[in-house]
């Protein structure tokens, strides 16, 4: 019989190694790629909250009575300047004339005091600039007031196209300020930018807005990961040291000695009696000791495996249940006990797998609720659930053929078709009464006042639901512009 050592070509101890370095190393790699990932994220996330915050920072230390001043100056000029000449043609003849118009603001009160804040608070933090500006919708212009920058300095009067929605956002809603956003242009070069309204006596005057080099910010990310990386390197090579030390000792020399027996065993003649496994000391507290001791316990092995099988089972079984009922009350608004913004992505996909199967008879309403805020703030959070819940019975009652969902703290979306689809411009008006009912109560809170936008499946403009709530919530948004202008909002 050939010696079991010399017949292995190809050890358990060799393959070990290459198993434990192989995993060893591909930890390494999907823990560089996670954490390259991770570092980017967070440093993402905090230099956009940074941003934010210092812009927020920039609006609240100003005096808006100085950045109504200046701003006010600046538009003055603008509007009168009939040859506007933007940034677009930086350095020109033309553009130095058109910044003449300008001369004098500089040299103001207001302006010195303003740029003086903003350079400490630019030089403070290790901005790339702080500047203000205000967007000149007619025109669709970023115009800038005071620019803090050493360099590429923009002087009043300079402005760009508006480039971005959030800009125009931000016109019609300034409570949402300028969105935290990393930006790579020409002009401007990689920054994360973000911009915060300033206010005098309740007006929106400008907005104060920061930027941060993004490659500083990757500067930065770069070093953490390259120390993660060096500290990930020297575990490593201490973990393939130690694993090798415990693959020799508490692996190889017992499989060894095993082996050893098995060999003696055999060689030991035909004795009914063998001593052999018997004699053998292995105490490695594994499943190495366990095998060679595990004949004398398999029949109750066995046993003890299929009791735990049962108790397993039944735990799955309950858990499943309790999953089950988990799952449901997971769907369902705890405020207003419709379905709530998981359901709706849930039906979302169901509906966009029916508009593929060829269904297109349905159609959306989203109905946000006026005043929420104003009563929350003014009679408590209570009397704001109350205006909710009411809203919510009023929905459900005037669409009891369709699905209703609150998706935000304020939003709902009915999701129509059948009954409701044939009758949707008698339900418009029984949902429109139902809310003038309520002017007559005596509390503000029970008075409900929403803006309603619908929009029906049109297979020529629309290719799944997304396209419907887009334009439902473009109509609910020009209904909500309309009330505030008929309250002279």
């Amino acid at each position: 019989m050939p010696d079991a050592k010399t017949a292995t070509r190809f050890s358990l101890k060799k393959k070990l190694i290459i198993l434990i370095v192989s995993i060893i190393v591909a930890i390494i790699l999907l823990s560089a790629l996670f954490c390259y990932k991770g570092l980017s994220d967070i440093n993402r996330t905090m230099y956009l909250s940074r941003t934010r915050e210092l812009s927020d920072m920039e609006a609240a230390l100003l005096d808006p009575q100085d950045v109504k001043s200046v701003r006010d100056r600046v538009m003055e000029i603008y509007r009168a300047t009939e040859n506007k000449v933007s940034t677009e043609e930086w350095g020109t003849p033309e553009f130095e004339a058109y910044l003449k118009n300008y001369r004098g603001i500089e040299d103001s009160e207001e302006f010195k005091e303003i740029i003086q804040k903003l350079r400490i608070i630019q030089d403070n933090n290790h901005l790339e600039a702080a500047y203000l500006i205000w967007f000149d919708l007619d025109t669709e212009s970023t115009i800038y007031l005071v620019d803090a920058s050493y360099d590429d300095y923009c002087a009043p009067g300079c402005f760009d196209p508006i480039m971005y929605e959030v800009d125009f956002a931000a016109m019609r809603d300034p409570e949402h300020k300028l969105e935290a956003d990393i930006t790579n242009t020409d002009e401007y070069g990689w920054v994360v930018a973000a911009g915060s309204p300033v206010y005098a006596d309740g007006e929106l005057v400008a907005f104060a807005a920061t930027e941060l080099s993004m490659n500083e910010v990757m500067a930065q990310r770069n070093r953490f990961l390259l120390i993660a990386l060096g500290a990930m390197l020297g575990l490593a090579v201490v973990a393939i040291t130690v694993s090798i030390l415990m693959i020799e000792r508490t692996i190889i020399r017992p499989i060894n000695k095993l082996s050893d027996t098995s060999v003696k065993y055999w060689s030991s003649g035909n004795s009914a009696i063998h001593h052999e496994f018997s004699q053998l000391q292995i105490h490695t507290g594994d499943e190495i000791e366990t095998l060679s001791n595990s004949m004398k316990q398999m029949e109750q092995n066995i046993n003890d495996h299929i009791t735990q099988i049962l108790e397993t089972t039944q735990a799955l079984v309950a858990t499943r249940e309790h999953a089950e009922e988990m799952d449901k009350a997971a769907n369902i608004d705890a405020l207003t006990k419709v379905r709530n913004k998981r359901a709706y992505d849930i039906e979302l996909e169901k509906v966009n797998q029916e508009i593929r199967d060829g269904k297109t008879d349905f159609g959306l309403a989203m109905v946000d609720l006026n005043y929420l805020k104003k009563t929350n703030d003014t009679y408590g959070h209570e009397y704001g659930n109350n205006m909710l819940q009411k809203l919510c019975r009023i929905i459900c009652s005037v669409f009891q053929h369709s699905s209703v969902f609150r998706i935000g703290g304020d939003e709902f979306i009915v999701i129509f078709s059948n009954h409701d689809y044939e009758h949707l411009e008698e339900l418009k008006e029984n949902l429109n009464r139902s809310m003038q009912e309520t002017e007559q109560e005596e509390h503000p809170w029970e008075r409900v006042s929403a803006a309603v936008g619908y929009a029906l499946f049109d297979p020529a403009v629309d290719r799944d639901m997304e396209s419907v709530f887009k334009r439902a919530d473009q109509q609910m948004y020009e209904c909500k512009k309309q009330m505030k202008a008929e309250r002279g909002q």
